[in-house]
């Protein structure tokens, strides 16, 4: 059995953990894992693996740059792996939010499908899933807005300590979109080379959300 692949790019580290949490989900799961931050090392053939989790945070609409080159370079090879790709974005936070108001949290899912379209516009390639996931209000120190806006959920939510980091992921739904990459990437292996396992075709997972009352 081909082990998994787990790639990330992440800039304040909320993306990093969340990748450590899936290689940890594949291991939990009876299966050899590698996880790589995308701006380390050069990563070999992805025909070696399994299946290949990529994970990108997102920045002022966009997605890290060096995951956009890592997948805009291999992405014929991407085309031959079983994939997912998550997407790291408080906007999804505003999403899945169910105090906010129905239009906001619409006006938050059109900004989200906008980042993904971006994403597969500038790298060329779309993954056989999407998915959003929402992130992580980090303390870096130095940045003002983000430290107000960690006071203002902190008083929210009534914490008295000092909160550094503030997370928004559904950490249930990240594991089960983990599983099914494994049972499709299982299921690859299984197949006899003569009998190859037709990729799912491209679905968002925004598509056909519906918002919670």
């Amino acid at each position: 059995m081909k082990p998994f692949l787990v790639v990330y790019a992440s800039r304040s580290g909320c993306t990093r953990r969340l990748a450590e949490g899936m290689a940890d989900r594949v291991r939990t799961l009876g299966h050899e894992v590698q996880i790589q931050d995308v701006r380390t090392e050069a990563l070999p053939l992805l025909e070696r693996y399994a299946g290949v989790l990529l994970a990108a945070s997102v920045h002022l609409g966009h997605h890290e740059r060096g995951m956009v080159r890592f997948v805009r370079s291999r992405r014929g090879e991407l085309d031959g792996v079983p994939t997912v790709f998550f997407s790291v974005s408080l906007t999804e936070a505003t999403v899945e939010d169910v105090r906010r108001p129905d239009q906001e949290r619409l006006d938050a899912r059109r900004a989200v499908s906008k980042i993904l379209e971006g994403f597969v516009l500038e790298t060329g390639w779309r993954p056989q899933r999407a998915v959003p996931v929402a992130g992580a209000l980090a303390d870096p120190g130095h940045w003002p807005l983000t430290r107000f806006l960690m006071w203002a959920v902190a008083r929210q939510t009534l914490l008295d300590d000092v909160v550094r980091e503030v997370t928004f992921t559904d950490r249930a739904a990240l594991n089960r979109e983990v599983d099914q990459l494994v049972r499709t990437g299982v299921a690859r292996s299984q197949c006899s080379p003569s009998e190859p396992v037709e990729p799912p075709p491209f679905r968002s997972a925004v598509e056909g959300a519906v918002l919670a009352p």
